[in-house]
């Protein structure tokens, strides 16, 4: 009897096991049922330095989380307008421990700014948005370390007035040195937060609202971190 029939089915035997081998690799590739293995969520870190975040602009994608960290100075995070993630705080005051985060589900550009060194901002791009261009900041209010004594008196703001017309809210006001303003205002769910950079004096402030009635909060913040008093109150806005 030839052998031929019997190498025949040897090799027969031989190719089915290595096709085998070959579609249980091609499982533990795809993810054991045929499918890409999913992503692990990623966990980016943007660290504030002096008075600069670095990076200032990432790209991740959805599901992904960002943490804010401070290694040096008195900073804040504020997602967005009026999204505040903590407290303004130097690195080892609470509001850095746990330092805030944030995980994104949805695609898009975020913004982010540092409530009391508002040149301090970024961009946080989610999924397929192309990367925005970090706008060149304005000059920081806030003197070089080592440029003088050390403030610690809190700006002061006299004679306010917050009125509404022709949909904007106009703040007048009288502040005791460089800061800046903050004012948030809420009307239900909706709100909107408005910030300008002023120097010491007399100062007629406008932002645009629509038409309603709002409960505001105001306070400002000088280039060392120290803040005022909050103002709140009421102000209806006209079209």
């Amino acid at each position: 009897m030839s052998s031929l029939p019997t190498r025949g089915r040897r090799y027969a035997a031989i190719a089915l096991a290595a096709a085998a081998a070959a579609a249980v690799l091609a499982g533990i590739t795809a993810g054991g049922d045929g499918r890409t293995t999913a992503r692990a969520a990623a966990n980016v870190t943007i660290t504030a330095r002096d008075f600069f975040w670095s990076p200032a602009t990432v790209r991740i994608e959805v599901g992904d989380t960002v943490t804010w960290t401070n290694e040096q100075g008195f900073h804040n995070v504020v997602l967005g307008n009026d999204d505040r993630l903590n407290q303004p705080g130097f690195p080892n005051d609470p509001s850095w421990n746990p330092p805030p985060q944030r995980t994104f589900n949805e695609p898009g550009s975020f913004s982010y700014f540092c409530e009391v060194h508002p040149a301090m901002s970024g961009t946080i791009n989610v999924g397929g948005v192309e990367p925005t261009p970090t706008p060149t900041p304005p000059p920081s209010p806030v003197p070089p370390p080592g440029s003088g004594t050390p403030d610690n008196t809190a700006p002061a703001i006299s004679n306010l007035t917050v009125t509404g017309a022709n949909a904007r809210a106009r703040v007048r006001l009288t502040i005791s040195e460089r800061a800046t303003v903050n004012a948030r205002f809420a009307k239900g769910e909706d709100g909107s937060h408005a910030r300008w950079q002023v120097e010491p004096g007399t100062w007629t402030l406008e932002h645009e609202l629509p038409s309603g009635r709002y409960a505001y909060e105001l306070w400002a913040v000088d280039g060392m971190g120290n803040r005022s008093s909050t103002y709140p109150g009421e102000v209806r806005v006209r079209g």
